[in-house]
Formats: C-alpha cells, structure tokens, sequence
C-alpha cells in the first residue's frame, strides 16, 4: 500500500493520528524484510521501529519531488538499520521461498512448508557476508556497486561473495535432493 503525501505532510506536522497510520500501513512488509536478516521475530520488530522513527526523524530531509517513494526511502533505512544491526550482534535469519534455475534466483511462492523449510535452512548456513550480498542483491535487487558501497568491500567481493553463496546452496540443493531420491 502507497503511504500518501497528505499522510507523510501531517507526519512532519507531528500528527500524532497520521504517524500510527504510517506505523500500520508500514510495520508489517518492514517486518518481513527484517525476518529475512534477523531470526528473533522481536529483534526484527525492534529493528522496525528504529527505522521508522529514523525515517520520521528524517522526513524534513525527504522530498516528493525525486523520483523515490515514499516506501522505497523506508526500505533504504530499514536496511542499513539491519546491516549496522548484523554487524553489531553477528546474527541473520533469511524465510524466503528461494529456488537455484539457471544461475539465477527465481521467487517462488508455490512451494511446500518442507521444501520451504529446507532451503532456509541451506540459508542459515552461508557465512554471515555471503548471505548477506545473497540476500541483498537477490532478494532485494541491489546492484554490486551499491552493496560494495553499503558493506564497505569491493565491486569484486560483492560478486565473489555472490556466486560463493549460488555455488553453496546449488551443493546444498543438490546433496538434498539425492537425500530425497534415496528415500
């Protein structure tokens, strides 16, 4: 749901109405980009409502006339809330539906809850980098240049870490599957 300008004008006011709005319209699709980092569900909740109100406590510094939304601005610190957040307690959770095809990652919303729950736990299991380059470059679309830029490595290591982490889980699925097969 598109957060409106009147909405995010009486924010700035300090409409006090206006910013549980924004709360309810934006804390739960935060709360899933956090349950991807973060594997305590309060930790995740926790690390929401610092960015939320870093975005309130930012909204003068927000202009409608750029081509970015309003959501997109609350992702932006969202996510560097939950990076600083993983470099400070060392700890990551990913649940999404993640499927290895032809090198890429493809969404997918059909799978089972076992199938589901086996590839987050192939997941967990990356180095803590390599999941998190994953994470933000196929999961939240970011380019090498910006994830070199958000965890302070190289264009190189960003890609490195990339293809370490599909190199690892398409191992992982593989060795999974033949579990499967032989059962």
């Amino acid at each position: 749901m598109a957060v409106g300008v009147d909405l995010i004008c009486k924010c700035k006011s300090g409409d006090q109405a206006a910013i549980k709005d924004l709360y309810e319209q934006s804390a739960g699709w935060m709360l899933g980009v956090g349950l991807r980092y973060l594997s305590d569900r309060n930790e995740a909740m926790s690390v929401v409502n610092t960015s939320i109100l870093a975005a309130l406590g930012g909204l003068k510094k927000y202009d409608f006339n750029r081509n970015e939304s309003f959501e997109a601005f609350l992702k932006t610190i969202l996510i560097r809330k939950l990076l600083d957040y993983i470099k400070k307690e060392k700890r990551k959770r990913w649940d999404d539906e993640l499927v290895e095809s032809q090198g890429g990652v493809v969404i997918n919303n059909g799978l089972s809850n076992s199938r589901q729950a086996e590839l987050y736990a192939m997941i967990q299991k990356l180095p803590i980098k390599t999941a998190t380059v994953f994470n933000l470059f196929a999961i939240e679309g970011y380019k090498h240049s910006e994830i070199a830029e958000m965890l302070h490595i190289s264009e190189g290591t960003s890609k490195w870490h990339l293809n370490e982490a599909r190199t690892k889980l398409q191992k992982m699925v593989a060795e999974w599957d033949q579990i499967k097969l032989a059962k």
